[in-house]
């Protein structure tokens, strides 16, 4: 009766004195407080309490962002610093866009609908593109594995010589040259997320966000402690894993490993939430992390990529 109150006073301590402890063991580990600090991560309570404060309009976001907005609908773009659990707009302009909808081939002349990053800044051979573009990372691996295909949509500018361009583009989002210019002085491209939706992005709400982190935790836990039946009970029936093994052969592939019942230990770092626009209006989510994880015959230290439904439950979708 003693131990439970002693953790039960521990836990409204921690929650009271702030977050300082809990940081310090995401990024580091500290073995002695373990179980205690696993229970705060698995629980949506200390979550909620964590973001209080904290500006989930766009999303979650461990390290400083730079989230690109862009609207079908309205042809608008807007820029966001989120830094520290605090938003801030930086940028706004008009924005050309290609076809409505949702893209799905290459040729369609449709702007994609999704979460991207930037993974380059480069200047176009071609001066009908202006003087700067913003490669995306379309298709990412949610689009890949729904049969999506296509490639060089960009974030570029006006023909340099002044020529005339259609008020229509064939898949990218092309600002007028001085604010390109302008953007280009602002975000870091590969600290940067583009969020384009046939409409309006609805603001996140905290409580989604405490659930997937929550979520989140969970999931490492049982991941951790070789629980095959809970650690599958995360993934939707339809996952695919980034190879296309489907939630039957993940499935089996994963009772193999657990059965050898292997230590691991497993760390997350720098974790990002962040929205994911559908045509259908599904609540999705593409989840982004560091990962350091080790076992008796395998380590990897690198980035993980998941993408989320949230209905009552949180469910993986896609990961790599």
């Amino acid at each position: 009766m003693f131990k439970k109150v002693f953790i039960v006073l521990s836990i409204t301590s921690i929650l009271l004195r702030g977050n300082n402890y809990i940081d310090l063991y995401r990024e580091n580990g500290i073995n002695k407080v373990k179980n205690l600090f696993d229970s705060l991560l698995k629980s949506e309570k200390y979550w909620n309490n964590y973001l209080k404060n904290y500006n989930t309009t766009f999303g979650y976001y461990e390290k400083e962002k730079y989230i690109v907005i862009s609207s079908k609908a309205d042809k608008t773009m807007d820029i966001f610093q989120v830094k520290k659990g605090n938003v801030k707009k930086v940028f706004s302009s008009d924005v050309l866009l290609g076809k409505d909808g949702e893209k799905k081939k290459e040729g369609d002349l449709t702007t994609p609908i999704g979460a991207y990053k930037i993974v380059s800044k480069f200047k176009p051979q071609d001066n009908f593109y202006g003087p700067m573009a913003f490669a995306l990372s379309y298709p990412n691996l949610y689009d890949k594995l729904h049969g999506k295909n296509g490639h060089g949509i960009w974030i570029h500018g006006y023909p340099t010589n002044n020529k005339a361009r259609p008020d229509i583009t064939k898949g990218c989002l092309v600002l007028k040259n001085k604010k390109l210019e302008k953007l280009g002085k602002i975000i870091k491209p590969k600290n940067t997320y583009v969020i384009i939706g046939e409409y309006k992005l609805k603001k996140v709400n905290k409580k989604d966000i405490a659930k997937i982190l929550s979520f989140l935790y969970s999931w490492k836990d049982s991941w951790g402690k070789n629980d095959i039946k809970k650690y599958l009970s995360f993934y939707s029936k339809n996952f695919k894993r980034f190879d296309g093994k489907n939630f039957t052969l993940f499935s089996k592939m994963k009772k193999r490993i657990f059965a050898r019942k292997n230590k691991k230990s497993i760390i997350f770092k720098n974790i990002s939430i962040i929205p994911y626009p559908t045509i259908n209006g599904k609540k999705l989510f593409r989840v982004d992390f560091y990962e350091k994880y080790s076992a008796k015959n395998y380590i990897y230290n690198g980035n993980k990529q998941l993408y989320i439904e949230l209905v009552n439950s949180v469910k993986i979708l896609a990961e790599k």
